[in-house]
């Protein structure tokens, strides 16, 4: 995948990236500040920081592409409490907003489903561009309408070293060629795919990705950092 090929607009430092009436970010992970705790770490909370930060990308819509909570269990009330009250919030600022379910989105569309224009899809089209959490593989529906799935969950970086060899760390999307099997997919349209990089700055991410899922019949040709920084 080239860079021409990239259907979305960027802004420098953004970890977001802007298709159509759509702000696209990936992973959000609400709550990480409990399981942080738990080994150990005293974080803030950040649930504020983060609501914020989307609703400064200023657009009319809004895709997250799944794990919006952190926690894999059950959600507790005191979880589901704060989950509604973001959601409910950056409902009140997108004029739709689709989720695409995540490996960490257990039990969200009992909250998803109070409200009005909130949805919790396992994938989403919009155009020629696919959209789902990359957890597990895209149907065969979406291999065969459109050019582009976009995804998250992977948390990519690249890492880099100034002049004296230092390492700095750099959330990226990834950009990547995609070959589906043809006995399973058929005629399939899907060509590329781009892995979007966490939207909370405070989770990790990994510059070593694994051939796991989609990535197990996908090429890499680029990465863009958020300070737009192709490689």
């Amino acid at each position: 995948m080239e860079m021409e090929d990239f259907p979305f607009r960027t802004r420098k430092g953004v970890p977001a990236a802007f298709y159509g009436d759509y702000a696209v970010v990936g992973d959000v992970h609400v709550g990480f500040e409990r399981r942080f705790g738990s080994e150990g770490f005293n974080v803030w909370d950040k649930t504020q920081e983060l609501l914020d930060e989307i609703i400064s990308l200023g657009s009319r819509k809004l895709i997250i592409l799944g794990d919006l909570r952190d926690d894999y269990a059950e959600i507790k009330p005191d979880e589901g409490g704060i989950l509604f009250r973001f959601m409910s919030l950056l409902s009140d600022r997108f004029g739709e907003i689709v989720i695409t379910k995540g490996n960490h989105d257990g039990g969200l569309i009992k909250l998803t489903h109070r409200l009005r224009n909130v949805s919790l899809e396992r994938e989403f089209v919009s155009g020629d561009v696919g959209f789902m959490h990359g957890h597990s593989m895209p149907s065969r529906h979406l291999a065969e309408s459109v050019k582009t799935v976009c995804f998250g969950h992977l948390h990519p970086s690249l890492v880099v070293r100034d002049a004296n060899g230092v390492p700095y760390k750099n959330d990226c999307w990834l950009l990547m060629d995609v070959a589906l099997p043809a006995g399973k997919y058929g005629r399939r349209r899907l060509e590329h795919g781009i892995c979007f990089p966490k939207f909370n700055k405070y989770i990790g991410s990994t510059d070593s990705i694994d051939d796991i899922g989609l990535m197990k019949y996908a090429e890499v040709t680029h990465r863009l950092t958020t300070s737009l920084m192709l490689v």
